[in-house]
């Protein structure tokens, strides 16, 4: 066959008769649970912490077809936690956490998602804290390198805003906490 000659059925031939491709390396995974996580099948481990009401709700969502939706219910701050005491499991050293989140109201809030490593007895070791920009109605996804520090053995997370008034929506989605692979 001369060369540039190939017919694209040859080439399809080809490279179906090829053995599946692996791809050699470690996966990294969500440290919270797929439910926490996507909130495809229910709210996960979420639940209301103050001054909101929470719930799963079938939106234009980020992902998939679901969000957690918090609806500010008084003044001066509101915030959701995942109710897993004393949190997920976790490893000391370098992690990547991010969030989706957007504002549906008039104001432009912001949010905070703060994740809080700690000891195996569930004290405090580290909390870090990842801000949103100014959020509008556009999903605005925010991400941060943390690193655990030595003795980490769990992980909670909770997402606050400092401000709020009574109706003010926000919506979040595709929430990850994973730890990063070593070099």
């Amino acid at each position: 066959m001369k060369r540039g000659g190939w017919s694209l059925l040859w080439l399809a031939a080809a490279l179906t008769a090829c053995e599946p491709a692996i791809i050699d390396h470690s996966a990294t995974s969500n440290l919270l649970d797929a439910e926490s996580a996507s909130l495809e099948t229910g709210p996960g481990a979420w639940i209301a912490w103050y001054g909101v009401t929470a719930s799963r709700a079938s939106t234009d969502a980020r992902e998939g077809e679901a969000v957690l939706r918090v609806e500010v219910t008084e003044p001066y701050g509101w915030g959701v936690h995942l109710d897993n005491w004393p949190g997920f499991a976790a490893s000391p050293g370098a992690h990547r956490a991010s969030f989706w989140v957007r504002g549906m109201s008039e104001r432009s809030p912001v949010a905070e998602m703060r994740v809080s490593w700690r000891d195996a007895s569930g004290r405090e070791l580290q909390s870090d804290l990842l801000s949103s920009p100014v959020l509008s109605s556009k999903w605005v996804r925010t991400a941060r390198e943390l690193t655990a520090p030595a003795g980490t053995e769990r992980m909670s997370v909770a997402v606050t805003g400092a401000e709020g008034v009574p109706g003010e929506v926000i919506e979040l989605d595709v929430l990850v906490v994973q730890a990063l692979s070593a070099p």
